[in-house]
C-alpha cells in the first residue's frame, strides 16, 4: 500500500465512529486532531493538507479476514432479489489489498451511473488538466473597449477574492481594481465593457438537460460569480453578463467611466490588463465530488477536452472524457458519456473501470488522484452522504460518491468492514420504476451493512 493515499483515507475510515472521524479529520477539536485548535472552523482537508502532517494516522489492518466471497455473493443476490429495486444492476465488490473479486453481477453490464459521472471527470481533470492547475478571469483592452475574459472561473466572488477558499478563491472586485490601475497609467478614464465568453461554445445544456432539469446546472459559461445563484439559490441565466456587469459597477465606483456591451471577443492586438486566478483543479475536484457540484464537473470538462484538443462543448468534453480515460489505462469498455455531471441517462459506465478508479486511488503515491480521497464523502459525516446511515455500523465507514437521478441511484468507493479489511465496491442499478428511486439507498446500505459485517 502506498503511503499517502493510505494516510489519506484511513484518515476518513479506519478511526470508527463519527466523532472520531470528525476529530482525527480536523472538523472538531479533540484528543485526536493532529492540527492546533483554532478559532474558526477551518476549510475541508485536502489530501496534500493531510499528507504533509507528521501524525501517523492508524492504518488498516493487512491480516484482517477476508469476506467470504461466497457470502458476499449472496448478499449481491438477496440486493437483486429485493422487490424496493426495480430496475436493472451491476455490482462488484473487491478486496482491496489484494485485488481479489468477492462478489460480482453483471460489472461488465454498462448502466447509467447519475453522478457517479464526476469519478470519470475528476480523473481526466487531474491527469489532463492537472491538480495545481487554475484558470484565469481576465482583462484586455483594444481601443476604448475593454474585455473580460472568462477561463473557466465560475466561483469568482463579487467583491474581493478569499485566497483560503475554493468558492470566491478570485474575485471581479480585485480584478476590477488592479484593472482601475492599469486604465489610470494609460490615461484612460472610460470603457465600454465587452464579455469575452467564447471559450466555451455550443449548446449552453447537454442535449438531455431540458425543462426543470435545467434547475439543477448553470448554463455553460465560462465565468460566472458564484455560479449566478440568486437569493433562493436558483441558477440565473446570463451568468456570464452578470460578471460583466459587476465588473462595470466596480470600475464605476473606482472611477472609471464605464458601461456593459454585451459578449464580443478580445480580439489579437488586444493588451491583457490584468487577471484573477481559481482555485486550483485539485480543490475544485475535492468541492465537485464532496457537494455533487453538477457545474463544476461540466466546467471541468469542457477545460479538459480543450486542453486534449477538443472543443468546449458537451458533444466534444463527452468524447474526450472516455477518449483520455482510455489513454489512462482504463477499461472504456461499454463506456459512453454526453455529458461530466451525470445530469444525462445517455451516460453508461461499468462497475469495471469504476472500481478500477479506486484502485488506482488506493495504490498511487503522491499521483494526481489523490484530491479525490478527500474529496469523496463519508457516511454520514459530510457531503452528499451526511444525512445517510447515522447512527449504524456503516456510519463512518463507507467513503463513496453518491449517483442519484429519476432512474438511476449508484454509490461507488471503499467500504471498511467490521474486522477492519478495506473492500473496493461499485453499485449501479438504472431503468429504476419512476417514484422508487428514494427506495433503492437503503437497500443499498443494507446490502453494505452486511458486506461489512462478513
Amino acid at each position: 500500500m502506498k503511503r499517502r493515499t493510505q494516510v489519506a483515507i484511513s484518515a476518513i475510515l479506519a478511526l470508527g465512529g463519527i466523532y472520531l472521524l470528525a476529530d482525527a479529520f480536523d472538523l472538531t477539536p479533540g484528543v485526536l486532531t493532529t492540527r492546533p485548535i483554532v478559532a474558526t472552523a477551518e476549510a475541508y482537508p485536502t489530501v496534500q493538507a493531510r499528507s504533509e502532517t507528521q501524525a501517523i494516522l492508524p492504518e488498516f489492518d493487512s491480516d484482517a479476514q477476508i469476506p467470504d466471497a461466497a457470502a458476499v455473493q449472496s448478499a449481491i443476490e438477496a440486493f437483486q432479489a429485493d422487490d424496493q429495486v426495480t430496475g436493472g444492476s451491476s455490482i462488484e465488490f473487491v478486496d482491496t489489498a489484494t485485488g481479489d473479486v468477492l462478489g460480482s453481477s453483471h460489472a461488465d453490464v454498462a448502466r447509467t451511473p447519475a453522478s457517479n459521472t464526476k469519478l470519470a471527470t475528476a480523473v481526466v481533470a487531474l491527469e489532463k488538466l492537472g491538480p495545481a492547475t487554475t484558470f484565469p478571469t481576465t482583462t484586455t483592452l483594444s481601443g476604448s473597449t475593454l474585455y473580460l475574459v472568462g477561463g473557466g472561473d465560475t466561483l469568482l466572488a463579487s467583491g474581493a477574492g478569499d485566497e483560503t477558499a475554493i468558492k470566491g478563491r478570485a474575485g471581479i472586485g480585485d480584478l476590477a481594481e488592479a484593472t482601475a490601475a492599469k486604465l489610470s497609467e494609460q490615461g484612460v478614464s472610460e470603457v465600454s465593457v465587452a464579455v469575452d465568453s467564447s471559450l466555451f461554445s455550443g449548446s449552453l445544456y447537454s442535449s438531455e438537460v431540458t425543462g426543470v432539469d435545467t434547475g439543477y446546472i448553470m448554463e455553460m459559461r465560462p465565468l460566472a460569480i458564484m455560479q449566478s445563484r440568486n437569493a433562493n439559490n436558483q441558477y440565473t441565466s446570463n451568468p456570464d453578463l452578470q460578471a460583466g456587469q459587476a465588473l462595470v459597477d466596480a470600475l464605476v465606483d473606482l472611477g472609471i467611466s464605464a458601461t456593459l456591451d454585451g459578449r464580443a471577443t478580445s480580439p489579437s492586438d488586444a493588451s491583457e490588463l490584468a487577471s484573477v486566478h481559481s482555485a486550483s483543479v485539485r480543490e475544485l475536484v475535492d468541492f465537485m465530488l464532496t457537494d455533487s457540484d453538477n457545474t463544476t464537473a461540466d466546467v471541468l470538462g469542457h477545460l479538459a477536452s480543450i486542453a486534449t484538443g477538443g472543443e468546449g462543448t458537451f458533444e466534444s468534453a463527452g468524447a474526450q472524457t472516455v477518449a483520455s480515460l482510455a489513454d489512462l489505462g482504463y477499461d472504456v469498455a461499454g463506456v459512453s458519456l454526453v455529458d461530466n455531471s451525470g445530469l444525462s441517462i445517455s451516460n453508461k459506465l461499468t462497475t469495471t473501470i469504476l472500481v478500477q478508479v479506486f484502485d488506482n486511488l488506493y495504490t498511487c503515491d503522491g499521483c494526481n488522484l489523490e484530491a479525490i480521497a478527500s474529496g469523496v464523502p463519508v457516511m454520514g459525516l459530510n457531503g452528499t452522504l451526511s444525512d445517510r446511515s447515522i447512527g449504524t455500523v456503516i456510519a463512518g465507514k463507507v467513503h463513496a460518491k453518491t449517483g442519484t437521478l429519476v432512474t438511476a441511484n449508484a454509490l461507488s468507493g471503499y467500504l471498511l468492514t467490521a474486522n477492519g479489511r478495506l473492500l473496493t465496491f461499485s453499485i449501479l442499478v438504472d431503468g429504476i420504476e419512476e417514484g422508487t428511486t428514494g427506495l433503492v439507498r437503503p437497500v443499498m446500505d443494507e446490502l453494505l451493512t452486511t458486506v461489512a459485517g462478513l
